[in-house]
């Protein structure tokens, strides 16, 4: 199956795992619950998945390769203890705890959520004195003497032998203990999450035209030959690095990412064509509605791929703005909440020190999200502007603590800067609003309900994110063209979804 319908199964199996009786008793017994393997060629995101699912439950993720352990750090170093059996003392043997098992505790202590994903990679490639010891723990959930806590998930992840030479097969009493989802690259699906996840418009307008060039995994007289979406992500946020700073993309940097000599040849090639679309099609004036007549005319004129370049850079530009807002509409949604629930404390004597508080909690969080950055980027976004605004409402708060002069009370002053914000934010989505129907409407006039539009609309129908947008904010525009397009059905049903969650 492809990513999509795996992430499907795999979120499916850990909720049912962690669903609860009214007794609260989970459904599904711990120790009857099977760990799941994501079987599947290196580099197609099964552990990307994993990680989202569990901060989409919001549950903790720990993640373990289990080629970098030992017997001895998986299982826990053995020491002597007394022990009395049968009215007789003994010296026995005990194991400390097992670094894994550890880890999922210090998760536990330090989130305070009691349930989690344990992601353990490559585990069939586990080392010949560690094997014995993975089977005993994904049968029995025990490393040694300790026991994975009870809500946790296994998760497994591996390569076929075909495509690792130190992975085995398990054998078939271990496979029937396990739920197993096979997974294969599928550039369909890839595109969407790519186009939803900012990857940068050269590499899907490339791949919509090479789709062949997606994966390879293959070996070769002159070493192996390594094209993954795991590659082609991490190419995409190079790309984007050296274009900030202005520095030049050779074929070089691209072959790093790219480890088969032609793809890499041909998407360098291909990179350079597109830096000129990028230059010569003003984006931005699109966009803003003034690109003029010479723009639509060479639009008009321009062979297939030079149009799918087009319609890819304006695809990336919104939904990069429509992310941004929903970031700091997130934001302001939870300091919204943290001012209401402290009203009574801001509105005291103490009330400055609350904001203190708050925006020096804030910061910390941020700080913490951006060091571990085992967050999404979306959720590091969203931490770092709400800490941002803290710090505005912070210093608005001391100021006015210093003068007295204006609010009447802390909640009062830190009103002031949480309102301004709400203003930009709304100058914001107007903006975006403005700019999505720019681009339909200079789609519109140079291609018509044509494949381009077509392209165009329905890379944005599944990113929730812009649906959202749509659902909150409203588009006239997009909606007409999507019933057009045929696929409104779904499109509609997505903005009824996120109406229903949004009522709840």
């Amino acid at each position: 199956m492809n990513i999509r319908k795996a992430t499907e199964q795999v979120e499916g199996a850990i909720r049912a795992y962690l669903s609860r009786d009214e007794h609260g008793l989970l459904r599904i017994p711990f120790e009857m619950q099977r760990p799941l393997i994501l079987m599947g060629p290196p580099g197609i995101g099964k552990t990307a998945i994993v990680a989202q699912i569990a901060e989409r439950l919001g549950i903790n993720f720990v993640s373990y390769s289990i080629t970098h352990h030992t017997r001895q750090s998986a299982l826990g170093l053995p020491y002597i203890d007394d022990d009395e059996f049968g009215g007789r003392s003994y010296k026995v043997s005990r194991y400390t705890m097992s670094e894994i098992i550890a880890a999922t505790h210090d998760a536990i202590e330090e989130s305070g959520i009691a349930e989690g994903v344990l992601f353990l990679d490559e585990v069939n490639c586990a080392s010949e004195t560690l094997a014995p010891a993975m089977l005993q723990f994904l049968q029995y959930k025990t490393f040694g003497q300790h026991r994975l806590p009870m809500g946790w998930v296994i998760v497994c992840a591996g390569n076929p032998p075909e495509y690792n030479r130190a992975a085995r097969d398990f054998d078939p009493a271990m496979m029937d203990r396990m739920k197993k989802i096979d997974i294969e690259p599928d550039l369909d699906v890839w595109m969407d999450y790519a186009i939803a996840h900012g990857v940068h418009p050269a590499i899907t307008t490339y791949l919509a035209n090479k789709p062949k060039n997606f994966y390879k995994v293959r070996a070769a007289v002159s070493g192996a030959r390594i094209v993954t979406a795991r590659g082609w992500e991490d190419l995409s946020r190079m790309l984007v690095a050296y274009e900030h700073e202005d520095m030049n993309v050779s074929q070089a940097l691209v072959a790093q990412y790219l480890q088969d000599s032609e793809t890499a040849e041909d998407f360098s090639l291909y990179y350079d064509l597109f830096a000129k679309y990028h230059d010569d099609y003003k984006v931005g004036d699109i966009l803003a509605g003034t690109s003029g007549h010479a723009i639509e005319r060479r639009a008009r004129m321009a062979p297939f791929d030079e149009r799918i370049a087009l319609v890819n850079l304006l695809l990336d530009a919104l939904v990069d703005e429509t992310h941004d807002v929903e970031a700091t509409e997130g934001a302001l949604r939870a300091i919204r909440t943290e001012l209401a629930g402290n009203r009574q404390q801001l509105e005291g004597f103490d009330g400055p020190s609350v904001v203190e508080q708050l925006a020096d909690k804030a910061r910390k969080a941020a700080e913490e999200a951006l060091a571990k950055g085992s967050s999404s980027a979306a959720t590091q976004l969203k931490t770092v502007e709400k800490a941002q605004l803290w710090e505005r409402i912070r210093a608005q708060v001391a100021q006015w603590a210093a003068s007295r002069v204006g609010a009447e009370h802390a909640f009062a002053a830190a009103r002031e800067p949480f309102n301004a914000a709400a203003r930009e934010l709304a100058a914001r989505v107007g903006t975006v609003s403005s700019h999505l129907d720019a681009a339909l409407s200079f789609l519109d006039r140079c291609y018509g309900d044509g494949q381009e539009m077509l392209i165009f609309a329905s890379h944005l129908a599944v990113d929730p994110v812009f649906m959202r947008f749509v659902s909150a904010h409203g588009s006239e525009s997009f909606v007409q063209h999507s019933q057009a397009l045929m696929f409104h059905e779904r499109g509609l049903d997505l903005l009824r979804e996120v109406d229903e969650l949004q009522g709840l």
